[in-house]
């Protein structure tokens, strides 16, 4: 019988625990550039630009089902041992928690488009609905690194919207690629296509609310 797994196992176990100063740092890295915690960034960025009160409420809704679904999903298959664990190392574990992501980007781009939300809001949620799925179809052959597509996709918005004082974000996907090998989570092909697509996507959303 299948035993509950530790929910709270991550890139810091036994099989691959960060020994020297650099493999923590990249552990780290990891940790606070995960794509919920930048998926979060991303959504209020977007809010932060239009600073309207209906834009930071659409953004707490979109929130809620784009990514705190999604992250329940993955906490409880952890929970349940199904998972090794929330950053999702092993590509075949990988399909049922996208696909929850899948339906929870698709749904929340649904309601945000009925409810008339303000349109860089739905071109968010449109960004994540079309990365979401695309990654299903790509990891069922390859492993690519959804860390440095969710990091550039925080730096493009930024630049985007921001200008200038958004120019330290540059440094961020660099630095999240550099973890993810530096862990042997990926190789730097599969962060770079990562980055490459999140990148594209996002300026792709951009030129259409422009």
């Amino acid at each position: 019988m299948m035993q509950p797994a530790s929910v709270f196992r991550t890139d810091h176990d036994a099989t691959n625990s960060p020994t020297t100063r650099s493999r923590r740092v990249a552990y780290w890295v990891s940790q606070i550039a995960s794509p919920p915690v930048l998926g979060v960034a991303v959504t209020m960025v977007a809010a932060a630009a239009l600073a309207t009160p209906a834009a930071w409420l659409w953004s707490v809704i979109y929130l809620v089902l784009a990514i705190g679904v999604p992250c329940l999903y993955i906490v409880w298959l952890v929970w349940r041992g199904e998972l090794a664990d929330v950053h999702l190392p092993v590509r075949e574990q990988r399909i049922r928690p996208m696909l929850c992501a899948v339906g929870a980007a698709l749904a929340a781009w649904v309601v945000l488009n009925l409810a008339a939300a303000p349109r860089l809001l739905q071109s968010i949620a449109a960004v994540n609905s079309v990365q979401s799925l695309l990654f299903v179809l790509i990891t069922l052959r390859w492993k690519i690194s959804l860390h440095t597509a969710t990091s550039a996709n925080l730096t493009v918005l930024g630049l985007g919207l921001m200008g200038s004082p958004a120019l330290p974000l540059v440094a961020l996907t660099p630095l999240v690629a550099w973890a993810r090998i530096q862990l042997q989570r990926h190789t730097l092909g599969q962060t770079f296509a990562g980055a490459t697509l999140g990148a594209t996507l996002v300026i792709a959303a951009l030129w259409y609310v422009a």
